[in-house]
């Protein structure tokens, strides 16, 4: 079995964040005296993961590629595919998904401030509290994508608990994974933690997000020029179970994973496939696909598409090859994991950073901020395209791009449609088409449903309104 990190909750899960008392007892464990040693630091940081790896293990990410332009959603999620807005089963959803990454932001807080106290030497200490806050940056970028300006938390106590702006939200952000990539480790100390390279990439990304063009350029250029991590090659398409395939454990395209395993409790539950299929024994599909525009420009060439989506299985009692069925005509394949012991036994990890990213950040970027294509820009999409029609990407290939008639606009286009053949189902979709301001447009061009401004944004939960001095029903997203 592969290693994971192993995300223990102990004392963490269950102390709040209330005054501490001046006086520790010595015969009960409480927040003052838990903390003693590297293992306890340890502890406290492990806790951070556990909140924000249960809305993987959640419909968080799968909400997220419903509200694309290639996705439907199924059952009680269909309203997020057909942006009639969030009912209430889907804002209960979108509650709990908020919930749980407060929760890991506090237990980031409680952690940045106790393992300070601890007796560590100044590295593990400066890495273990750049881990913390790289955690809690990532939960922030999260929340301040889906929900807007949102409550910052920074301490334990004591904080203006309001409706903060975007930006101060990105500034939180990107001080934290500046913090990151100064003192978390070169190599991560476990597959599944970041290293400094992890936070470098999420800042590339967040500065892309941010419209900071030159900044994710240089971010970006910086983890390329590391020399770190590379593509792994693919000639045919199950070549990618080397890239998402249930045994996979830090590839050298691997820069943060949410990581899963066969152990009971630890798995990812396959929301993706349908029961019947080849790639797993079980399945509970919430997500499918309609043929429209988006695949029918997807050149059937790409051995992404091959791998990605199937049309047709194989029934597992009698062999024969059979249809979906019309009214889910198209399903998702990319994470297959045919010894899945059960439905939520499902191995495969959730690729968060991949160095495909970084490639593709960067060409974005450079195009942006110098309002022309640069060779290493193109060169730099080029690989990512060789690799998803199975030529060696370093080498010229019969599908590159061409290499000149671009404008910084054309070329951003060509990259964003790239992203969404790399990175189908890996929760970026709906975020690319927000943050380019493309969300009304492609949703249009490729589905033929109309996005309003009330579907870009999800509701401040109620709980929230009702429990928070300081929010009130006015601070609600339009809509709500």
């Amino acid at each position: 079995m592969k290693k994971i990190l192993s995300y223990t909750l102990i004392f963490l899960s269950i102390i709040s964040c209330s005054d501490f008392l001046d006086e520790v007892p010595e015969d009960r464990l409480t927040e003052n005296n838990f903390y003693g040693n590297m293992d306890d630091a340890v502890a406290a940081v492990n806790a951070i993961y556990v909140p924000a790896r249960n809305n993987f293990r959640s419909l968080y990410m799968l909400m997220l590629d419903i509200q694309a332009d290639y996705a439907n959603g199924r059952g009680s999620t269909q309203p997020l595919g057909e942006y009639q807005g969030f009912d209430q089963t889907n804002i209960n959803r979108a509650a709990q998904m908020w919930e749980r990454f407060y929760q890991s932001i506090r237990n980031a807080n409680i952690a940045i401030s106790m393992i300070d106290n601890i007796d560590l030497s100044d590295t593990d200490k400066k890495a273990l509290i750049g881990e913390a806050k790289f955690m809690r940056a990532y939960c922030y970028y999260h929340l301040v994508r889906n929900w807007g300006g949102v409550p910052i938390y920074l301490e334990e106590e004591g904080e203006d608990t309001g409706r903060r702006t975007v930006e101060e939200v990105y500034q939180v952000i990107i001080d934290d994974l500046k913090a990151g990539e100064t003192d978390l480790p070169a190599t991560p100390t476990q597959f599944g933690r970041p290293s400094k390279w992890s936070a470098k990439s999420l800042l590339a990304e967040v500065y892309l997000d941010h419209k900071d063009y030159g900044l994710s350029r240089d971010k970006a250029q910086e983890v390329i020029d590391s020399g770190m991590f590379s593509l792994i090659e693919v000639a045919a398409s199950a070549d990618f179970n080397n890239i998402f395939g249930p045994s996979v454990n830090g590839s050298s395209e691997e820069i943060f994973y949410m990581k899963f395993s066969h152990q009971d409790g630890w798995g990812w539950p396959m929301n993706l496939l349908w029961s019947e299929t080849q790639f797993s024994p079980f399945g509970n599909y919430v997500i499918y696909s309609v043929p429209g525009p988006f695949f029918d420009n997807w050149d059937d060439a790409d051995l992404r598409k091959e791998w990605n989506v199937f049309t047709e299985y194989v029934n597992r009692s009698t062999g024969e090859l059979e249809t979906l069925p019309s009214s889910t005509p198209i399903l998702c394949s990319k994470f297959r994991d045919p010894d899945s012991p059960e439905r939520e036994g499902h191995a495969n990890d959730y690729p968060i950073l991949r160095y495909a990213d970084v490639l593709l950040i960067y060409a974005e970027a450079s195009a942006m901020a110098d309002n022309s294509v640069s060779a290493l820009a193109l060169e730099s999409l080029n690989k990512i395209k060789r690799r998803g029609y199975g030529y060696p990407t370093n080498l010229a290939s019969p599908v590159d791009y061409l290499s000149s008639g671009w404008t910084a606009e054309s070329f951003r286009e060509a990259v964003l449609q790239e992203r969404a053949y790399e990175l189908y189902m890996e929760g970026k979709r709906w975020f690319d088409l927000k943050r380019t301001d493309k969300a009304k447009e492609l949703v249009l061009q490729n589905t033929g449903k109309t996005v309003q401004d009330v579907h870009l944004l999800w509701p401040i939960p109620q709980q929230e309104i009702d429990t928070n001095p300081d929010i009130s029903q006015s601070d609600q997203n339009p809509g709500y």
